[in-house]
């Protein structure tokens, strides 16, 4: 057997704990068939398969692939720790961090585990708001790095991951959905936001807005509570919430794509450090 890659290793375990190759690729930023190539030319190294797959798209570990998941979360932390020790920048008493509230709920720990893993020695002041104040105040000089929905090609942004929108509704209040459908959504601009009306009007689908709230939280509680649906990152479905399949033919959603803006060139390195260890983190 030749030597088990650390990039082999890393694809199989994301592929195992997100439940599915296209999510795997999304948080890796990599293509569902780069992925798939990476499983095949892994399960060459071990001589055999790593995982069952249904015909329904379901998958799971073979004993092999049992056997070899627990070598390469071990494997992964040791050269995870490594790295993070050897490539850390120059310490910096003080980091303003911001992140999107929509994150907020299931992302925030990740970042902020990841922050404390690359920068132990500094004390981050952490701000959670909506994309447009992070972008103000990344503009006017009040913070250093924000991660937020946004193009990963642009100037000075570092990608981080892609996760599918859904459309969710309350699992405790039944709603029956009929056009015009009544949409909570939060102020523009917001990715959420700007996805639910294209696809809509891509669909030709009337919409009313039969809320509008300032923040992730009020949308929540008034989808839950049963008063319109919304838009999330899958990630982000917590207790009271249900993703929306057959109830109504609503359009298909596009992927959502995170990254970490940093203020200036003299942050690259520590945007760059922070986000391979936010990446490294999902497993």
């Amino acid at each position: 057997m030749r030597d088990l890659e650390i990039d082999l290793l890393r694809a199989f375990l994301f592929v195992q704990q997100s439940g599915g190759f296209s999510l795997a690729a999304g948080m890796l930023n990599r293509t569902q068939p780069a992925v798939s190539l990476q499983i095949k030319r892994l399960e060459q190294r071990v001589g055999g398969a790593v995982f069952n797959r249904s015909r329904s798209g379901l998958i799971s570990l073979t004993p092999l692939g049992f056997m070899l998941a627990g070598y390469a979360h071990q494997i992964l932390a040791l050269h995870d720790e490594a790295v993070g020790k050897l490539s850390k920048p120059a310490t910096l008493s003080h980091i303003r961090l911001g992140i999107l509230e929509e994150l907020g709920n299931s992302r925030l720990p990740l970042v902020l585990r990841s922050f404390a893993t690359v920068f132990g020695g500094s004390s981050p002041h952490i701000q959670v708001s909506l994309s447009n104040q992070l972008m103000t105040d990344m503009l006017q000089d009040r913070l250093d790095l924000a991660v937020v929905f946004g193009d990963g090609g642009a100037p000075n942004a570092v990608p981080l991951w892609r996760e599918p929108l859904v459309w969710v509704g309350s699992s405790a209040v039944p709603i029956k959905l009929k056009a015009p459908l009544p949409l909570m959504l939060l102020p523009e601009p917001c990715f959420y936001r700007r996805a639910a009306i294209e696809a809509l009007a891509s669909e030709g689908i009337r919409w009313s807005q039969v809320g509008l709230s300032s923040t992730m939280a009020g949308i929540r509680a008034t989808v839950v509570a049963g008063l319109g649906i919304s838009v999330m990152g899958r990630s982000e479905i917590s207790e009271g919430l249900r993703i929306i399949k057959s109830d109504f033919a609503l359009p298909r959603l596009p992927d959502g794509g995170a990254v970490l803006y940093y203020k200036s060139s003299a942050m690259r390195d520590t945007a760059q450090a922070l986000a391979g260890q936010i990446s490294r983190g999902f497993i």
